[in-house]
């Protein structure tokens, strides 16, 4: 029996209805009211209709202000005055009749638009004032140029100081002529050690004058990278090592020996765990196992090794799921290609890149986007083993989103980098799958 073309079509839309009703509610819904509330200074706390008001306010800030006797009728069938407290206190059920029902979201919306109309909101249009703040006031968030100080007014006079490091951290910082000469008043230049060394001579006001004049221009201009700037450095090389361990793993696996099934398990496991399990072993690993192993004591709290160190946990965590990609692709490769070109002479380099990585295309894909997307949203791992510290060198933008809305309560702020988050993650994706699929069509 063939169907009908209106079959097909009532078919289509029947099995294609409830997908985009998912899509809907779940992301075309949220990512519009997201960017409605990233114009604004919502904090998340204050709700959006007040729950009490004082009678005076009421009387003078709510029911003087509104013209309309409907809308007027309809605040006060809603807010009850009560007479031991004075104030005004919003009712969350109404009696119709002999029944009571619960106020709905509905009226709860047209109470809202009521008391906007007299100025009351705890939600405020700032326009692109949160963007603005993103960028020109949030030092956390973009990278810098922050001048790390090497000399505290506090300590001893350093006795000698290298010639290069005197001249590029403290005479070249110093603008004054004056300021100059009394520097080189007191540290003399030594050929033979090529550094700048202290005279003896000094009373104890010139010594209090030098220290001041030393702890405010000796310093080294250091990059900050910011949130941004881990975010981006997490992303690169978690995508780079992840997609090469996996594809290492499964050109090994690949082959016919013996332990490979029980290996393929191995290295996925995991990925079934959960990834506050696996911050959680890690972090043991870091204070206990690494150290003895290594000489490095800490880990973790180390400005220079934090940021490697939940790198690795999250590659060892991700890298059996791309792994099973590549697997599921090699096997897709017909074995009478790689003897053809074996047969022609090429060797297993020329077979690697002339065969088996040209037709493994959309198995690269699939994990380049996976991988790509995951490091964008990776927060478990890095609130579970450093709270995107030491500081905030581990803070990726999903954590720092989590610190404003939750911590700093600025819903409003948090919203607005959720929203651009979600459209730099729409944009880098969407070239990455159209340069990777016109590539597999050129192959």
């Amino acid at each position: 029996m063939i169907a009908s073309k209106k079959n097909k079509i009532f078919y289509f839309c029947l099995f294609l209805a409830p997908a985009f009703l998912l899509y809907l509610f779940f992301f075309i819904i949220p990512l519009f009211q997201g960017v409605q509330y990233s114009f604004t200074d919502w904090n998340g706390i204050v709700p959006e209709i007040p729950f009490n008001m004082n009678k005076a306010d009421f009387e003078t800030g709510v029911a003087s202000k509104l013209h309309n006797r409907t809308d007027l009728k309809y605040i006060r069938k809603y807010y009850i005055l009560d007479p031991s407290s004075g104030n005004y206190n919003l009712t969350n059920w109404i009696q119709e009749g002999n029944t009571n029902r619960q106020i709905t979201t509905g009226e709860k919306r047209k109470l809202k638009q009521i008391l906007k109309k007299v100025g009351i909101s705890s939600i405020h249009y700032v326009g692109l004032q949160n963007y603005r703040d993103m960028f020109q006031k949030d030092e956390r968030f973009v990278p810098r140029i922050a001048k790390n100080f090497l000399f505290n007014e506090f300590d001893d006079l350093p006795k000698a100081i290298d010639a290069t490091a005197f001249h590029k951290d403290l005479y070249n910082h110093i603008t004054a002529k004056s300021d100059r000469r009394f520097l080189l008043e007191f540290y003399k230049y030594n050929p033979a050690k090529s550094s700048y060394g202290l005279a003896h001579n000094l009373s104890d006001h010139d010594s209090d004058k030098l220290k001041t004049l030393i702890s405010e221009n000796m310093y080294q201009n250091t990059l900050i990278p910011g949130v941004i700037g881990f975010t981006l450095f997490f992303v690169f090389f978690n995508v780079i090592f992840s997609n090469l361990l996996a594809f290492i793993l499964a050109l090994i696996l690949d082959t016919k020996m013996k332990s490979r099934n029980i290996l393929r398990s191995i290295f996925f496991l995991p990925n079934v765990l959960s990834l506050i399990i696996v911050a959680f072993i890690w972090s043991f690993i870091f204070r206990l196992i690494l150290p003895a192993i290594t000489g490095i004591s800490v880990w973790l709290g180390n400005p220079d090794l934090a940021p490697w160190a939940v790198l690795m946990v999250t590659i060892w965590q991700g890298c059996g799921y791309l792994m099973i990609i590549y697997l599921a692709g090699l096997q897709t490769i017909p074995t009478d290609i790689h003897e053809v070109a074996e047969i022609d002479g090429a060797n297993w380099r020329q077979r690697l890149f002339r065969v088996t990585i040209p037709l493994l295309m959309p198995s690269i894909t699939i994990c380049l986007f996976y991988s790509l997307s995951n490091s964008f949203k990776c927060f478990d791992v890095l609130l579970a083993l450093t709270s995107g510290g030491p500081g905030y060198v581990t803070t990726s933008i999903v954590l720092d989103i989590y610190f404003n809305a939750f911590n700093n309560n600025l819903f409003g702020y948090a919203t607005a980098k959720a929203v651009l988050l979600c459209l730099v993650i729409i944009v880098i994706t969407g070239i990455q799958l159209f340069l990777m699929k016109r590539r597999e069509v050129e192959l």
